[in-house]
């Protein structure tokens, strides 16, 4: 009877797990697009003239970007959405030749832009990393957490 070293019968090959987390870290970059593109088609609904839809979708991407960023284990993991989705804003909101644009210069567009951007940077200085100095190799200052 052979031996094995773990959950998986010999035949199987084990994931390799530099694979799997840059894997997941793919994901959660295509995840980033594909809000970027379906929010800024989204974002101009307004109640009485408040900008209710901008206001929630700022909302979804902070809790977005932090449960990325605590799935990770690092403030990679959030910055990985945060990215491609300001990306996608930015070239959604860039006026073309035609004239077209589709995140609009309004209060929601406003709103939705800064409100987003806001939400990214709040998500990656709240994200706390499992390995806070692993890409300096420095040993942690005194005091710090």
């Amino acid at each position: 009877m052979e031996q094995t070293t773990g959950p998986y019968p010999p035949s199987v090959p084990t994931p390799e797990p530099a694979f799997v987390t840059g894997l997941a870290y793919g994901v959660l970059a295509v995840l980033g697009v594909v809000l970027g593109v379906v929010e800024s088609f989204q974002f101009s609904w307004e109640v009485a003239g408040v900008p209710v839809a901008a206001i929630v979708l700022s909302l979804v991407n902070l809790a977005v970007f932090r449960a990325a960023g605590w799935a990770m284990a690092s403030r990679l993991g959030a910055v990985m959405p945060a990215v491609p989705w300001l990306i996608v804003l930015v070239v959604l909101s860039a006026r073309r030749p035609e004239g077209d644009l589709v995140v609009t210069g309004t209060a929601a567009g406003y709103v939705y832009m800064f409100g987003g951007a806001v939400a990214a940077l709040i998500a990656i200085v709240r994200t706390r990393s499992a390995r806070p100095w692993m890409l300096t190799g420095a040993p942690r200052p005194p005091g710090a957490r």
